[in-house]
């Protein structure tokens, strides 16, 4: 009775276990460099992600809204929406385009995609999109720190406000 109970519960956790990677995928480029950049952009991005679309919007020059739509429609992780949009900006093809394709295709991997758009791994073309994701990772990190900086000033001004208030008042039972 003991080992079916064991052997069950072993079941169910290693169930768990392959569900929760499948909802953790980790990026795949085929370069380990640009996988460990994506991951970092998963990280940084659910931070703020409204600062995370801007930027992407901003750098690639594709409107915001659509980044958005193609995220949202098809379920994309920011790695992914980083690589659908650097693809778009280089490809000059729709981020939905290239986040439906990607979908469509995801057991093939970004690095499978891009190659099939003409960047080749080792090319200028694919160094710059590594480049362009060590960049959004250090906006993002810079971003999240200038958001900690400003909440503390905040924070502080509110404290000042706060003791300049208290002792000023006219005090119980004094007229002016």
């Amino acid at each position: 009775m003991r080992k079916s109970l064991a052997a069950s519960a072993c079941a169910v956790l290693l169930g768990f276990l392959v569900l929760g990677t499948g909802f953790a995928r980790q990026p795949d480029t085929g370069d380990r460099k640009l996988d460990s950049l994506l991951g970092k952009i998963n990280k940084e991005a659910k931070a703020d992600p409204e600062e995370f679309l801007k930027q992407l919007s901003l750098k690639h020059d594709i409107p915001e809204e659509e980044i958005r739509k193609a995220k949202e429609q098809h379920g994309l992780e920011p790695g992914d929406i980083y690589m659908a949009t650097a693809l778009a900006r280089r490809t000059r093809r729709p981020v939905g385009d290239i986040a439906a394709e990607y979908k469509k295709n995801q057991g093939k991997g970004w690095g499978v995609m891009a190659q099939s758009m003409g960047i080749k791994p080792g090319s200028p073309e694919f160094k710059e999109l590594k480049d362009d994701a060590r960049g959004s990772v250090d906006y993002m990190r810079a971003a999240k720190s200038r958001k900690h900086h400003e909440q503390a000033l905040e924070k502080q001004r509110g404290q000042e406000n706060k003791g300049e208030s208290q002792g000023k008042g006219l005090g119980k039972g004094k007229k002016k």
